[in-house]
């Protein structure tokens, strides 16, 4: 019985590190992936910023710049709405792979009881 204390203790220490090791992967994968599509969309929202500044300055009455300016707007509500997509995609895809992790480790921790 007391040779099986620490080999015990070995192994819950692994798993333990084992499990720290996976949730900063997951973290590290999810923070790197969220901003590099912060990045795309502000690199999009620029892009057309910049083209709609150049229709702008082409207009020759008051209704072409309301309409140059609801392009812009649309254009701009379209994006954010792709990009809140894609950012509940990447949480929704962490939270499951975060759950996975939780039931192994508690399924782990289970069995190493019944089995001292």
């Amino acid at each position: 019985m007391e040779n099986k204390i620490p080999e015990q203790m070995t192994a819950m220490t692994k798993n333990v590190l084992d499990a720290m090791l996976r949730l900063q992967e997951i973290n590290d994968r999810t923070l790197r992936t969220l901003a590099e599509q912060q990045l795309e969309v502000a690199g999009s929202c620029m892009e057309a910023g910049v083209k709609k500044m150049k229709e702008t300055g082409e207009v020759k009455d008051v209704k072409q710049a309301v309409s140059t300016q609801a392009e812009l707007a649309s254009e701009l509500g379209e994006l954010m709405i792709n990009h809140a997509r894609k950012t509940m995609s990447v949480l929704t895809e962490s939270k499951d792979e975060l759950n996975s992790l939780v039931e192994k480790n508690v399924n782990d921790l289970l069995s190493m009881g019944k089995n001292p």
